[in-house]
């Protein structure tokens, strides 16, 4: 146990710094939550959003209590058995006494020999092939099978390869037609969405969704969705595709 108190009373304030950054970063998390609550429309994205609120929380609230333990921890004092004293310094009596240097000899000079300098023996010239050109094949684009075929994403397609701004292209013209928007999530299953751009009142039918701006997030892999509502408030199955983002 005392092994324990001294670690933790020795790197306290590292311990601090990484759970105060810990802490901040779950802070961060439920506002964002909590502000996708607000923006959301549908009850399955407010009820996602309120998950995710109500966890960072309780994870924040966890953090608090840690630091609060590592405090009370390192800030007692330390057993005098667990101090250790530092040497004494002896006093030295007397004059100090003085080194002398002694000259050391300069190492003789040696006089290089010279040597019959040698003609370098000229090689003919090989003649290099050039390579010719091979034809590469530009890998197929395969869509999304999406459970609608008036709300589907056409392009990109599955596994695509992208960076820079990226067309998102396909349909969202379902019955009674209100609104569409194209949202974000990282990995394959993402936890979290966020919308890209703006919520979109005109239909569109094999024509540009959005842009997707993938230069502004890190390379990995990304899932794109496609979500229509009607005019009742209701919505297909949304259409995923999963893209691969290169710097």
């Amino acid at each position: 146990m005392e092994r324990v108190v001294q670690f933790i009373a020795g790197y306290q304030w590292w311990i601090y710094g990484v759970l105060g950054l810990a802490l901040l970063f779950f802070l961060r998390r439920a506002m964002v939550a909590r502000r996708e609550k607000a923006r959301s429309t549908f009850k399955l994205e407010q009820e996602q959003a309120q998950s995710r609120y109500n966890r960072s929380v309780v994870i924040s609230t966890v953090i608090l209590l840690l630091v609060i333990a590592a405090f009370v921890v390192s800030n007692p004092l330390l057993p005098a058995s667990l101090q250790t004293p530092g040497p004494t310094p002896t006093p030295t009596s007397g004059p100090l006494v003085r080194a002398t240097l002694s000259p050391t000899p300069l190492p003789a000079t040696i006089t290089p020999t010279p040597r019959p300098s040698l003609t370098p023996l000229i090689r003919p010239t090989r003649v290099t092939p050039t390579p010719e050109a091979v034809a590469t094949n530009t890998p197929e684009v395969r869509p999304p099978n999406c459970p609608n075929a008036n709300a589907r994403i056409t392009s990109p397609g599955i596994n695509q390869v992208v960076k820079g701004d990226v067309a998102i292209r396909g349909t969202a013209n379902i019955p009674g037609f209100w609104k569409y928007k194209i949202e974000v999530g990282a990995g394959r299953d993402p936890v979290s969405w966020t919308v890209i751009g703006d919520e979109h009142t005109t239909p569109v039918v094999n024509g540009v969704l959005a842009i997707f701006n993938s230069g502004s997030y890190s390379p990995g892999t990304y899932t794109l969705q496609l979500v229509v509502a009607d005019k009742t408030g209701n919505y297909p199955d949304p259409c995923r595709v999963t893209v691969v983002v290169q710097p």
